[in-house]
């Protein structure tokens, strides 16, 4: 296993940004409008009844039964409910396709616009790993959460206030288990986009494999564009175009480092075995997706 130099895969990323055409944040912009916009339009015509209850409760005019009845029909609540689930795989896809644009960014090939419409050429496999990956990250919190949402209703029922700091240390638990499980499969939608021919269930594989021992600096690297993230209120969202290239080409040099032992483009040809010259930092191949999950 290599040294993965969090700095230089940053450095890379500014310099891949900075001799990009159209520019990244232009791109970012799209790819906003595309995402945040587009849900943000569909919500202007969709009731949100938490949201409607809140407002009603805040109020003060009306009994909690009455807005209960009102706000939460069964139209209103399902209608509300396919909107979103809607929304969420119309995400997945559309995060894809600007994950596929940031690793191409890092890679100094190029990428336009329309790299982030990659998603739906491909949207089964993007969605189904999506699916999966949200399912496995919920199943490891759920070991945290379930204890949590025992020993607070038993302490809310019997007054038992000694069960509450048992009960956060089980929520801070579920916290650590499902950042531990992104972890993990953070690389997947990487594989689906350079293994065209591969499942999402063996990219899954693929990304647990090739993470092993490599969790740290990843999320070492993620914290460190906290700094970043801190800054981009003040600036009125606009430093947030900046940032997500940025953070998404580290990622993908992240990737690059450990699945392929290099940063951006490899053309040296030096190993048949791995396209374009790379190296495999891992031992995982097309035979040997890892362990199960």
């Amino acid at each position: 296993m290599g040294f993965f130099n969090r700095q230089e895969a940053k450095w890379k990323a500014r310099m891949a940004m900075r001799g990009a055409y159209p520019h990244p944040m232009l791109v970012t912009l799209v790819y906003m409008l595309l995402s945040v916009g587009v849900t943000a339009l569909v919500m202007r015509f969709v009731t949100n009844p938490f949201d409607l209850a809140y407002q009603y409760m805040w109020e003060g005019r009306y009994e909690i039964s009455d807005i209960y009845r009102y706000v939460f029909t069964a139209e209103r609540t399902s209608l509300f409910a396919v909107v979103q689930l809607l929304i969420g795989l119309y995400g997945m896809v559309v995060g894809f396709g600007y994950t596929s644009y940031c690793l191409r960014l890092a890679r100094g090939e190029q990428p336009g616009y329309r790299n982030l419409l990659d998603g739906f050429a491909v949207a089964g496999r993007v969605l189904a790993a999506g699916i999966l990956m949200n399912i496995f990250a919920n199943l490891w919190a759920a070991l945290g959460l379930i204890p949590y949402v025992i020993l607070m209703v038993i302490s809310i029922m019997t007054d038992a206030l000694v069960l509450l700091p048992v009960a956060f240390l089980f929520l801070i638990l579920a916290i650590i288990l499902a950042t531990v499980a992104g972890l993990r499969y953070r690389l997947t939608y990487y594989f689906l986009l350079d293994n065209p021919e591969m499942g999402a269930m063996e990219a899954i594989r693929h990304s647990k494999a090739a993470m092993k021992g490599w969790k740290g600096s990843a999320f070492l690297l993620e914290l460190s564009f906290v700094g970043w993230m801190l800054l981009v209120p003040f600036t009125f969202g606009i430093l947030a175009l900046w940032l997500h290239p940025y953070i998404g080409a580290s990622d993908a040099n992240f990737y690059d480092h450990v699945v392929h032992g290099a940063f951006g483009p490899q053309t040296d040809g030096t190993n048949p075995g791995q396209p374009g010259g790379y190296h495999s930092n891992y031992d995982g191949g097309p035979q040997d997706p890892g362990a199960p999950f």
